[in-house]
């Protein structure tokens, strides 16, 4: 919840409008003031106040850790552990030093609330008419930060406010003002230098660096560049991303540093005063490129995020969608966000040169050199795009919904070789013609904990780059089963050109694996067929696999066709579910209480008064007979009764239908798997309570902020002539 939404949603949307509200909301902050008043009131040593202390904790110790050590701060304790030593260092020091110093120079957070809220559109003042005659000054008695809100008109800025607003508590002469963006960008202010080097480190840390690590590094030439070749070279493979973070920074100080020297020499001013002047410029690099990510991912992950960490909170247990998924196209809207921080950062630019006394020449010139590390974005975000549209995206799944580059290949294990060891609990054993075999997407081999139900990728530069999934041949009982093995299979599958293909086999680990492409989001039909004979009875036996491949990031193909039941002569007998047009989309799943029709065929022709037979891993089952037109409708009942506080929505169970016909001497059996999770509706009442207590938040700020609102009404001296 803290690094994945307070982090990169509220932080990234307050700054580019409310500036530091944050800081007025923070509970250090709150706390700090009442621990303030009975501390020590000591004044801080001059080689603490030092700005630059707060922004290398912010930079070092989280971005540094986060791109180093991946997952590091994924870890709760880790992030509680954090938060408690912060929590009684900051405490320490309010308590031994006055005036709020610990928010001033060494909160990791402080120095860059106090940069980025240039660029808000708040701010505030006091009524100079009401000032003009003020002998108590209750406003600056009252700021804990020992700040003089009758200043900050003049000054053209609010130095370290935080909008806690106690000013306007005591002094009804302070107004909060709605303004312009970054308005006072446009005339003179005094900049530190330890704010121009926050927009710098920042702009490297987080654009930058995702940039190389998050972006570059999923192109299929990420070994190509400078940031793994070093990892390689030092033998520190696994660091490619710390790596990647250290020439962000070593590339983005040398643009910003050297454009902003040669602009000072080409102005013929000094170069402390010319990076101040012009590095302001910097502030919507960070600021809109981060804000176009942050919304887009809100939309596809963050939401939800939001909503269950809320619920968990208070206990509750519901299913909330996410608002998009990756790939929906209105999405690339967000990406114009970083355009829009580029050219603002370039207007920024063009008024705060104009501010230097310099002929026209020069500042043209000095112009071209002080935007050195906008053009260097720029030209990262172009050069981002080629290597894509040249190279392609890594393949990198998770969990079957991956980008991909390349024709990802699925494999299926079955039929173990001769000479296989026959120790196994699982060992070649006796199998009766008439049994059913099926595909199952659990390894009977190994305890179902440790099957793999995803893509096995691999890492970035590993061999296995092709995603694959695995299936097993296997018979018996869902939750006891047992490797089917036979060699008179014949097996085939229908890919999304509904053409029918042959299956790629080879030997892997005494094993026969075979392997069948997907490339795209849809259905593929995975068949095998097997005939044996007993005596005088014989027996047609078919195992059927419809797999859905729904994989975000890859180019997604939603063809109304690919959903039609699928016709095909191979086999004598077929069991076609009929989809729902409407409903489904390539990232569909069953759910308890889904109701699925079947269509029973054999020889291409409705098959009526069928034996359809569904059992439930449980052990449920139900046998169902098909009407005049070969159709069954079959129910998922609910099978999943946990307690509440235990409740898993991700709980998955496999069941099995099975299709049986005799004709002329010949049993045909038919195997259908699947699986099913439970249904929104068992938990999505949940979401009103979860409605409710945001709609008490909601109006609980607006009443808030209503209040603070009608703190700061208008100063007004009533003069009675008697």
């Amino acid at each position: 919840m803290f690094w994945g939404v307070f982090w990169a949603l509220f932080m990234v949307v307050t700054l580019a409008s409310f500036g530091r509200i944050f800081c007025g909301i923070c509970p250090h902050g709150f706390l700090g003031k009442y621990i303030t008043r009975f501390g020590l009131k000591k004044t801080m040593p001059k080689w603490m106040q030092n700005r630059y202390i707060g922004i290398t904790i912010l930079v070092l110790g989280w971005w540094g850790i986060y791109y180093t050590f991946e997952g590091f701060w994924k870890s709760p304790f880790n992030t509680a552990l954090m938060f408690g030593v912060m929590t009684l260092f900051a405490f320490i020091l309010y308590y031994i030093y006055k005036d709020m110093s610990y928010c001033k120079y060494i909160c990791p957070i402080g120095t860059l609330t106090r940069a980025y809220d240039k660029i808000s559109s708040t701010k505030l003042e006091t009524y100079t008419d009401a000032c003009k005659e003020c002998r108590t000054f209750e406003c600056a008695s009252a700021c804990q930060y020992d700040l003089k809100p009758f200043t900050f008109a003049k000054k053209n800025q609010t130095d370290d406010c935080t909008l806690c607003m106690d000013c306007a508590v005591s002094c009804e002469a302070v107004k909060f003002k709605i303004t312009k963006p970054a308005e006072q960008l446009g005339s003179k202010l005094k900049i530190l230098s330890a704010e121009v080097w926050t927009y710098i480190l920042i702009f490297a840390s987080i654009p930058v660096s995702m940039g190389f690590a998050h972006g570059l590094n999923r192109s299929n030439i990420a070994d190509a560049f400078i940031w793994n070749k070093t990892a390689a070279l030092l033998g520190l493979g696994e660091y490619g991303s710390g790596f990647a973070f250290l020439y962000a920074l070593i590339i983005s100080i040398f643009f910003a540093t050297l454009g902003l020297y040669l602009a000072s020499k080409v102005l013929r001013k000094d170069y402390a005063s010319t990076f101040t002047t012009l590095g302001v410029a910097f502030i919507p690099l960070f600021i809109f490129a981060s804000l176009g990510h942050t919304l887009e991912m809100f939309f596809i992950k963050d939401y939800q995020t939001i909503m269950h960490g809320f619920a968990q909170g208070f206990g509750l247990n519901i299913e909330v969608e996410a608002l998009a998924k990756r790939g929906d196209g209105w999405l690339h809207y967000f990406k114009l966000f970083k355009w829009i921080g580029v050219i603002w950062a370039l207007v920024i630019l063009y008024k705060r040169i104009k501010l230097i006394d310099a002929t026209k020449f020069r500042k043209v010139a000095g112009y071209f050199f002080a935007s050195s590390m906008i053009l260097f974005y720029i030209g990262l975000n172009l050069y981002t795009g080629y290597v894509f549209s040249r190279y392609g995206a890594k393949s990198m799944g998770h969990g079957g919904h991956g980008s991909h580059g390349g024709k990802p290949t699925h494999q299926t294990q079955a039929n173990p070789v001769d000479g296989e060891r026959k120790s196994s609990s699982h060992q070649q054993r006796s199998v009766a013609p008439g049994q059913p075999f099926y595909f199952s997407l659990t390894d009977p081999t190994v305890k179902q904990s440790q099957s793999s139900h995803m893509f096995g990728g691999g890492r970035p530069g590993s061999k296995k780059e092709i995603p694959a999934k695995n299936v097993w041949l296997v018979y018996g009982d869902i939750d006891d089963k047992k490797l089917y093995r036979s060699g008179t299979l014949d097996t085939f599958y229908y890919g999304l050109d509904r053409q029918e293909k042959p299956i790629t086999e080879k030997s892997s680990r005494g094993k026969k694996v075979l392997s069948f492409e997907v490339p795209n989001n849809g259905y593929y039909h995975l068949f095998a067929v097997d005939e044996s004979q007993k005596g005088a009875e014989r027996f047609y036996r078919v195992a059927k696999l419809e797999y859905l491949r729904g994989m975000h990031g890859g180019e997604d193909i939603y063809d109304p066709k690919i959903k039609q039941a699928l016709s095909q002569d191979h086999t004598k007998i077929d069991l076609v579910r009929i989809k729902s047009q409407e409903e489904e989309s390539f990232f569909h799943r069953h759910a308890m209480g889904d109701r699925l029709t079947f269509k029973a065929l054999f020889e291409n022709q409705p098959l009526a008064d069928a034996n359809v037979k569904i059992t439930l891993q449980s052990g449920w089952t139900k046998t169902l007979k098909t009407d005049s037109d070969g159709c069954v409708t079959i129910q998922l009942i609910r099978d999943y009764f946990p307690e509440w506080e235990a409740y898993d929505k991700r709980f998955e169970q496999e069941f099995l239908i099975t299709l049986e016909h005799k004709a002329e001497g010949t049993n045909y059996l038919l195997t259908y798997p699947a699986t099913y999770y439970p249904n929104t509706n068992d938990y999505q009442s949940y979401g009103y309570a979860l409605l409710l207590i945001t709609l008490t938040l909601l109006i609980a700020g607006l009443i808030i902020y209503r209040f603070r609102r009608n703190r700061t009404t208008p100063f007004r001296e009533v003069r009675i002539d008697e």
